[in-house]
């Protein structure tokens, strides 16, 4: 199956807003996106569910085959979903890691609490990770050939 990456960029942009990324030229944009995409990819858990992919990241497009496919239009489903909540976790990492939320505050404890996102954006990223090692995780449950095969 042949998938555009702009499929991809497109479910992702939907998962969040970053006004920083979208006052940068669509080139610039483009290349940030694809470096991700591509880390996604680069996950041994992502990779060892294809029989084959293939990028081209010169034409934006993907070529690939799960290991256990279900129909062409749940598959492909499944795939953007699966690319862009990677690509959500690939954008939130670094927002996490920021000096804006783990740079200490001055002030008294309970302002220091007030002020405190960082245990917030943890706990969101926590969260993302989790729902995307569940997709891979139920996806190879449900759709593995050992419940495939007959009695």
């Amino acid at each position: 199956m042949t998938l555009s990456y702009e499929k991809i960029f497109s479910a992702a942009r939907g998962l969040y807003t970053d006004p920083k990324e979208l006052s940068l030229s669509t080139d610039d944009l483009t290349e940030i996106y694809t470096e991700r995409l591509n880390r996604v990819v680069g996950d041994t858990r992502v990779e060892n569910m294809f029989l084959t992919l293939e990028m081209d990241d010169e034409v934006q497009r993907m070529e690939f085959a799960l290991n256990h496919p279900v129909s062409d239009g749940a598959d492909m489903r499944f795939v953007v979903r699966l690319l862009s909540l990677g690509m959500e976790i690939e954008w939130l990492q670094p927002q996490v890691d920021s000096v804006l939320y783990s740079a200490p505050f001055i002030g008294s404890a309970q302002e220091k609490k007030i002020l405190d996102g960082h245990s917030n954006m943890i706990n969101r990223l926590n969260s993302l990770k989790l729902q995307f090692n569940k997709m891979i995780r139920d996806h190879g449950y449900v759709h593995n050939s050992y419940l495939e095969q007959e009695g």
